[in-house]
């Protein structure tokens, strides 16, 4: 479906609710009940709040709390269901939306202020005080699908381009040429792109959006907890440039809801879609995301796994082969020996690239890989011989390089897939090894 005919049948919903207005006070009372519900319940799930949508409705409506879950998304529901009210009264007001507005709303969903966990710069855990309707004061960075970091706005870069977003928000809104779909999917997105707050960004976001689309005369849209990876990605797609799958989403969404309230007004039932094409569609969403997130993954994986064999492993194992040369002298046979399934393969000491080839074949298979070096026939003493087992263990974002000589497995060094190391560094931990198998030696003699 192109752009223009998501915007021609977004707009014949809303002619067709509207020539149903005035609509029956109690189907429209039953309406808003079930949207406010739903929207308070998966803005709040998407986020990680634990509560069911049973216990989310027994709250709102009787103030009933089930044991064990956590207080904070007691607070989180109780906060969400009340920056709805305050976008309400914005709207009966006719105010448009002031950056004051913006701050405010903060304070109202967030409640109160309260502890986080977090990460210092130089990666200590500490705590991290959340104070409602103040912009980040530490930068709130996070990690994508694919394992790399997305930088938002800077603490110190904040205040102004949450005025320059505002500012543009007022032109378009005084100009009128952007349809209200487009307006607040794009709000949404620079919001989010913004990040102003230390918490409560994602939230704020979709309450914001739907501030946009509701004073437009158009019901609030509402992203649903299991559409969640949909709408992450479809977010970093407009990270990367592309912001029209971001607005295709919501448009969906905003079709859902506007069918759901055209329903209610006629009368009908609005507990259930019932419509299995629709079921169907969001059911095959899912499963393309799925296929298309493993993707990005394995695509992201390999690309760090060939940074680490390049940067890393190779030039470690080039110097460690040279150390371990320097032995060979004292015995009469030597070999170097990386194991596949259940049969040992011979590989030139003088040679890596064979070895890196087949390390390459099994990275992220087997763990950990092991390649052993080892000496037969000890100048003094024939029965004498000597191994040493290099241990690699490839994790998902992390490596550890260990040694076993003779005996239990010990820790050489270890790291992040990117992390960079200077040709001294990777031939210290060379030599270190280098040196163990010349005191076993020495204590031979």
């Amino acid at each position: 479906m192109e752009l223009n005919e998501l915007l021609e049948q977004i707009d014949r919903l809303k002619t067709e609710i509207d020539n149903l207005r005035p609509i029956d006070s109690d189907q429209e009372r039953r309406i808003l009940q079930k949207s406010r519900l739903d929207w308070t319940f998966h803005s709040n799930s998407i986020e990680g709040n634990k509560l069911t949508y049973g216990e989310t409705k027994a709250f709102l409506l009787h103030g009933i709390t089930a044991q064990g879950k956590p207080f904070r998304d007691y607070l989180d529901i109780k906060g969400h269901h009340q920056a709805i009210d305050y976008l309400l009264e914005l709207i009966r007001r006719q105010k448009p939306l002031a950056e004051a507005d913006v701050r405010e709303l903060h304070k109202v969903i967030l409640v109160e202020p309260y502890d986080v966990d977090a990460k210092t710069p130089d990666g200590y855990f500490t705590k991290r005080r959340i104070q409602p309707g103040q912009y980040k004061t530490m930068p709130n960075h996070v990690e994508t699908s694919t394992g790399e970091i997305h930088y938002y706005a800077t603490p110190e870069e904040t205040p102004a381009k949450m005025s320059d977003l505002m500012a543009w928000y007022r032109r378009e809104l005084d100009k009128g040429n952007l349809h209200p779909l487009i307006l607040a999917a794009t709000f949404h997105y620079q919001f989010v792109a913004i990040h102003p707050f230390d918490d409560g960004n994602g939230r704020m976001a979709r309450l914001l959006m739907n501030l946009i689309l509701m004073q437009a005369g158009f019901p609030p849209v509402i992203i649903h907890t299991e559409d969640k990876n949909n709408y992450l990605l479809a977010l970093e797609q407009a990270d990367s440039g592309d912001l029209q799958p971001f607005i295709y989403l919501i448009g969906d969404e905003l079709l859902r809801s506007l069918d759901l309230f055209l329903r209610g007004a006629k009368g009908q039932t609005i507990d259930e879609i019932g419509d299995i094409d629709k079921k169907l569609a969001l059911l095959e969403k899912k499963i393309d995301s799925h296929k298309e997130l493993k993707e990005r993954q394995s695509i992201y994986r390999k690309e760090k796994e060939e940074r680490f064999l390049t940067h890393i492993l190779r030039p470690f194992l080039s110097q460690l082969l040279f150390k371990f040369a320097k032995f060979n002298r004292f015995f009469e046979e030597y070999a170097l020996v990386s194991s596949e399934g259940s049969r040992d393969l011979n590989f030139s000491v003088n040679d890596l690239e064979p070895l890196l080839q087949q390390i390459s074949r099994f990275m992220g298979k087997i763990t950990p890989l092991q390649i052993r070096y080892q000496w037969n026939k000890f100048a003094t003493d024939k029965k004498y011989g000597l191994w040493c087992t290099l241990d690699i263990v490839a994790g998902n974002d992390e490596f550890i390089i260990g040694y076993q000589l003779n005996s239990e497995f010990n820790v050489l060094f270890q790291g992040q897939y990117d992390e960079i190391y200077s040709t001294d560094e990777l031939s210290q931990y060379a030599v270190d090894l280098a040196n163990k198998v010349y005191e076993i030696l020495a204590e031979k003699n």
